[in-house]
């Protein structure tokens, strides 16, 4: 969209609209200047940057002219409504939890979480969270409904506002995961995952990443990152025989290659990388960390170097599992898993009766360490060894 056509659709918004979008961009969530503070008559005390902005019809919109009559409409909103206002310090604790935010480090009474259009107000001498609805219609765009429903379920934690927030708007919820990174209601995060986009890399980096705003930078949410292994994989696979049905890290391999390439965007880009590696064989994905140690034989050293990380997975895939295809090039004779029934026994011992260590699928690689006798001792890609009955192996 041109700079010019921005204007026009500003142009076509309603003068509290374009009000409230010109104050959230004046608020951010971590102005804190105090040389700027100034009483206003009948207005809110904000501690930011003065700006004074124009639109295309030539009005000004000043941040002096944010005014507390919104506040007000909501507070009684919420009176009316029967909203218990939490004590400050459970107000502070709840922000910090969901939002990430001690707002006890900011002179600020108002504080906008995000700035972005209608975003969530933190209004401290009242202890609340303002949110506003672009489809109310009344002249301050506050759905009063909505505004309890989401305090309650911010700050007590209240189920029927959370599926009553679902219904009027589900976006408010989501964002909750989304935009701040709040794991700790798993219904919540459920909800979320269960539709979400995970094919568009975009989509899913926004997801999985929150940049810190003391840096700029981007840092991986592991508690997300697990959530994607749990709900949309059902956990992670046992060893890398197989890979667990899911689409949760369909975009991984783009997202790795924009960290490569904009490193300097990241905290630990190098363990980041690592560790998205290792989420994707947690779920048994493989394809993107062999086609990296294929094409990056030093990629191996590197890990190594670094302990790997402290990332368990990957080390077990790069040292046990992963063959290089000149590893594969210098084997005169290649083994593998014979057996009509599908599958074979991997057993402890060279009898029908010893414990079973592994399945093996027909057609699977091993690795034969001794062919003397009936039972071959044999060792299969997921680093297990056994005896497995000569008749179900072939050579080629």
């Amino acid at each position: 969209m041109k700079f010019k056509d921005t204007f026009s659709l500003s142009h076509k918004m309603s003068t509290l609209r374009i009000l409230w979008v010109v104050t959230i961009l004046v608020i951010f969530f971590y102005s804190s200047c105090k040389k700027h503070d100034m009483p206003f008559e009948n207005k809110a005390q904000i501690t930011a940057t003065h700006r004074v902005s124009k639109v295309e019809d030539g009005n000004k919109f000043d941040d002096d002219d944010f005014s507390t009559d919104i506040i007000t409409k909501a507070k009684k909103d919420l009176d009316s409504l029967g909203f218990k206002f939490p004590a400050k310090e459970q107000f502070r604790e709840r922000i910090l939890k969901v939002y990430g935010m001690d707002i006890s480090k900011y002179d600020n009474s108002i504080i906008a979480l995000r700035p972005s259009d209608f975003p969530e107000i933190v209004i401290k001498n009242d202890q609340f969270i303002l949110v506003q609805d672009s489809d109310s219609g009344n002249q301050f765009f506050i759905n009063p409904e909505m505004l309890v429903y989401y305090n309650k379920f911010v700050f007590y934690k209240d189920k029927s506002a959370f599926n009553l927030l679902k219904s009027i708007n589900p976006y408010l919820l989501k964002d909750l995961v989304i935009v701040y990174g709040f794991d700790e209601d798993r219904d919540l995060v459920k909800y979320v995952l269960k539709d979400y986009d995970f094919s568009n890399d975009v989509n899913t980096h926004d997801l999985i990443f929150s940049r810190r705003p003391e840096n700029n930078k981007y840092e991986i949410r592991k508690g997300i990152m697990n959530d994607i292994e749990d709900f949309v994989y059902g956990g992670a696979v046992e060893d890398f025989s197989y890979a667990k049905k899911g689409n949760g890290y369909n975009s991984i391999s783009k997202i790795i290659k924009k960290i490569e390439d904009q490193k300097g965007n990241y905290i630990d880009p190098d363990e980041t990388i690592a560790y998205l590696y290792n989420q994707e064989l947690q779920v048994g994905i493989v394809g993107d960390i062999q086609q990296k140690l294929d094409h990056s034989p030093d990629y191996a050293k590197f890990l190594r170097k670094n302990n790997f990380f402290k990332l368990k997975k990957l080390k077990e895939y790069a040292e046990v599992i992963y063959q290089s295809p000149d590893e594969g090039e210098t084997d005169n004779k290649r083994f593998y898993i014979d057996d009509p029934d599908g599958f074979t026994n991997l057993r402890r011992g060279k009898t029908t009766a010893s414990e079973i260590i592994q399945k093996i699928k027909s057609g699977a690689q091993i690795e034969v360490l001794d062919d003397s006798g009936d039972w071959f001792s044999v060792k299969t890609k997921e680093g297990k060894e056994g005896f497995v009955h000569k008749s179900k192996i072939k050579s080629d």
